[in-house]
Order: C-alpha cells, then sequence, then structure tokens
C-alpha cells in the first residue's frame, strides 16, 4: 500500500509544473525589475544633480560678472575730467571720454566693457513732442502703425490729465487690459518705466545688439548691450533736449564730446566672466562734480 501511494505521488509531482524551475523564473523577473528600478531612479538623480549643478555654475558666473561690471563703473568714475586726448589715434584705454564708445578694462577673472554717454545728448522723454517721439520709435524699429500707438500711449502716460488721445490710454484703459495700475500722469522719475505703457517690449527698448562697428572682436562676445537705435540709448529724463540728432551727426558730435562740469552723464558697464555666459550690466546716472569730496554724484544706479 505504501509503494502504491509512492508511485502514485511520483505521477502527480511528474504531471506538474517544476516548482524550483517557475520560482527561478519569476526571482529573474523581479530581479530584472529592480535593477530597472534601480537605474531609472539613478538617471533621475544624476539629472538632477546635474541640472542643480548648471544652475549653481550659472550663479557664479552672474556673481562674477556682477563684480567685473562693478569694477569697470569704478574705473569709469575715477576717469572721470580726463583731459581730451591730443592725438586722434590714441586707443580708447588710454584715455577716457563721454563719447559712447565702449572702452575694455581686462582683468584675471574676466572682463568688463564700459560706455559713457552724456545724457544731454539724449531726447528727455518728459519734455519731447509727439512727432519727434514717433520719429524716435520709427528708428528704434516699431512699424508705423505701433509708433502711432506707442507715441500716444507714452503721452497719456506722462501728462497729467485723464482725456486719452485718440490711439492713447487713461485709467479705463489698464483696467480693461486687467493691469493692477494705471498711467503715472506725471513725469518719469526712472527711463525704464516706460516698459510698464502696454505694447512696450523688451526688444523695443533695449533693442539688444552690437553698439557700433567697433565692437565686433571677442571682447563683446555674448554682451547683451543695448544697440544705438534703442530708446534706452536714445532716450533720458535729463536735460532739456527735445530733438534727436540726424543719424550721420551722432558720430561726428561723439568726437568732439569731452567732460563737462556739472555734466550729467550715463555709465552702463557689462561684466562678463571669463568662465562664459551669463553676462550683467549695471547702469548708472552720475553728475560730474570735481566740488564734492569724491568729484562725482551718483543719481541713479540699476543692476540691468
Amino acid at each position: 500500500m505504501k509503494d502504491r501511494f509512492a508511485k502514485y505521488f511520483d505521477a502527480v509531482r511528474a504531471a506538474l509544473p517544476n516548482p524550483a524551475v517557475d520560482r527561478g523564473g519569476v526571482i529573474l523577473i523581479a530581479v530584472l525589475w529592480i535593477c530597472a528600478l534601480i537605474m531609472w531612479f539613478a538617471l533621475q538623480i544624476s539629472a538632477e544633480a546635474r541640472f542643480q549643478g548648471d544652475d549653481r555654475i550659472q550663479a557664479i558666473r552672474k556673481s562674477q560678472a556682477l563684480y567685473l561690471a562693478t569694477g569697470g563703473c569704478y574705473e569709469a568714475l575715477a576717469r572721470m575730467g580726463e583731459p581730451a586726448p591730443l592725438n586722434v589715434d590714441e586707443p580708447l584705454d588710454k584715455n577716457w571720454q563721454p563719447d559712447g564708445k565702449p572702452r575694455v578694462v581686462q582683468y584675471d577673472t574676466g572682463r568688463a566693457v564700459v560706455i559713457i554717454e552724456p545724457e544731454e545728448r539724449k531726447v528727455n522723454v518728459n519734455r519731447v513732442g509727439q512727432p519727434q517721439l514717433k520719429e524716435i520709435l520709427e528708428r528704434a524699429g516699431a512699424e508705423e502703425g505701433m509708433a502711432d500707438r506707442l507715441t500716444d500711449l507714452i503721452m497719456d502716460f506722462v501728462d497729467q490729465d485723464d482725456t486719452p488721445r485718440l490711439l492713447g490710454g487713461e485709467k479705463p484703459y489698464y483696467k480693461s487690459l486687467g493691469l493692477n495700475y494705471g498711467p503715472l500722469n506725471g513725469q518719469l522719475t526712472s527711463l525704464d518705466q516706460l516698459l510698464l505703457i502696454p505694447g512696450m517690449t523688451q526688444k523695443l527698448f533695449y533693442g539688444y545688439g552690437s553698439v557700433g562697428d567697433d565692437t565686433t572682436g571677442d571682447a563683446y562676445k555674448d554682451l547683451l548691450i543695448p544697440s544705438k537705435n534703442s530708446l534706452f540709448s536714445m532716450l533720458t529724463i535729463h536735460g532739456s533736449n527735445v530733438r534727436l540728432l540726424p543719424t550721420e551727426d551722432v558720430e561726428t558730435a561723439a568726437r568732439q564730446l569731452s567732460w563737462r562740469l556739472g555734466g550729467i552723464y550715463r555709465i552702463i558697464s557689462f561684466g562678463m566672466s571669463s568662465n562664459g555666459p551669463p553676462s550683467v550690466g549695471i547702469w548708472l546716472t552720475v553728475r560730474f562734480s570735481p566740488q564734492e569730496k569724491s568729484s562725482y554724484k551718483i543719481l541713479s544706479r540699476k543692476v540691468l
């Protein structure tokens, strides 16, 4: 009887799948899934670490660029009041004048490109008339229809009344756009307040690009320098000038510029780390005042 049960048990076991083989297959599949999950987690962690590392590198380079731009500002402030060069062929970095030409200051960790211009040669946006403002907007790249609209919007932004021009807008217009502010209805206290006006773009305001034919070298690579035909470069909130110089006269006028006692000047300094971008710009508005202890007075400053 015992042998009969043993034979029966052996026959049933032979008919069933091999549990050892099935168990091994399941274990193999589980191990493969676990390995795949571990690899996926490792890739995610690696990507996250790489992104965080890139962010840290960018932050470090940006900090370096800021200090380099600051160094360029101090260099410009120290050079204020230098006499005009006797030799017209003298290198720019040997004599600093407020002629709008870029000067390069080299440091061990990078460079700064510095531009100095007199505010009095720019057009005061608080005083300019409608035809002149439209001309400036068109020179900055605005198409005729957009130039007409932005002209009216800017005029409404700075005037003190609440009557909108044909293409302009007062408080109800800003409210209809869902904006939580309205026109200033007074003189601008900072030129970049123009960016609050509906339709005004960074490209139109700064017009990033080359500042001239003399900015084609590696020293200017990757620097976001406002172009000469940008609102940033053509307008100001200082002085009494309301007429833009013709394009062909700008270069001639620049060669005749020198430091003027009590004059207000714009210093823009762009720093770039030798390790690469991003660049950082600093915008100073300064009054040249030799009677002051430091020979100048900073009227405004802004990081671009």
